[in-house]
């Protein structure tokens, strides 16, 4: 399957990289899912020409990219070298792989990024750490605010697990962020020149995917079950959600006066 949604936002480079993977005669694999070859030079196809600093969560085929394309190149993954088909020995051990531009942290990506301190902007970043809920979220938490602004590219990969599709789906309407491409299961976002969302504060009403969603009278289930509005709870006679968007309502009246 070959799937390219393309807004044509970017000049795009040739894929040498990928290409140069490609041809060397390198079989072993690796316990992720690889990117296909055809796949990951679609991706390469969008990168920019000079990058100083990148980031990933998980590694892999990818890595072995990235280490020819950044000059530091940051690995976020589990040590799985003891096991079979590890992905760490399957980048490390390809004879492209350039290892001197690229720092490794090894650990589960949800409990080795929260208090990490990046000190660099970053250029890329690939978010292809864990996929249950809320770890790809964490990822995001602990990576977008060093995304250089302007230009930072952020790549979310399997879209297609409904739980990373729900990270993809707020970018896709966030300020911050401006949608490039969809190849198969593998979104690309740029940073746009919009403030940083503060990470000491709240500010929900402030996000696009909320705003847009204020006066959402979709229906709610929870166990199969539809509910009255979001919940069938009912205080003084009046649904909790009608409660809610009233004082809202009213809160967001008074803003504006």
């Amino acid at each position: 399957m070959k799937i390219t949604i393309d807004a044509g936002r970017v000049n795009k480079r040739e894929p040498i990289y990928t290409n140069a993977i490609a041809e060397v005669k390198y079989l072993e694999t690796h316990q992720g899912h690889a990117f296909p070859t055809h796949q990951l030079a679609e991706i390469e196809r969008f990168l920019p020409q000079s990058v100083a600093n990148s980031v990933e969560t998980g590694c892999g085929k990818s890595t072995v990219m990235f280490s020819n394309i950044s000059k530091n190149h940051r690995v976020f993954a589990i040590d799985d070298r003891n096991g079979e088909s590890s992905s760490v020995n399957f980048f490390m051990n390809h004879p492209l792989t350039k290892k001197k531009n690229i720092d490794i942290n090894y650990g589960p990506t949800q409990k080795t990024l929260p208090n990490f301190n990046h000190g660099v902007e970053y250029d890329i970043a690939l978010i292809d750490g864990a996929h249950a809920y809320p770890f790809a979220e964490i990822d995001y938490l602990s990576i977008y605010p060093w995304l250089k602004l302007g230009t930072g590219l952020l790549i979310i990969d399997d879209v297609t697990i409904h739980t990373v599709a729900r990270l993809a789906d707020f970018l896709f309407e966030d300020e911050m962020f401006e949608f490039i491409a969809l190849i198969n299961w593998t979104a690309i976002f740029r940073r746009t020149k919009s403030a940083t969302f503060p990470m000491d504060g709240d500010g929900w009403d402030k996000q696009m995917y909320n705003r847009k969603r204020r006066h959402n009278n979709n229906d709610f289930y929870i166990g199969g079950k539809k509910l009255d509005f979001f919940t069938s709870l009912r205080i003084a006679g009046m649904n909790l959600d009608e409660l809610v968007h009233t004082h809202i309502d009213q809160a967001w009246l008074r803003d504006k006066k």
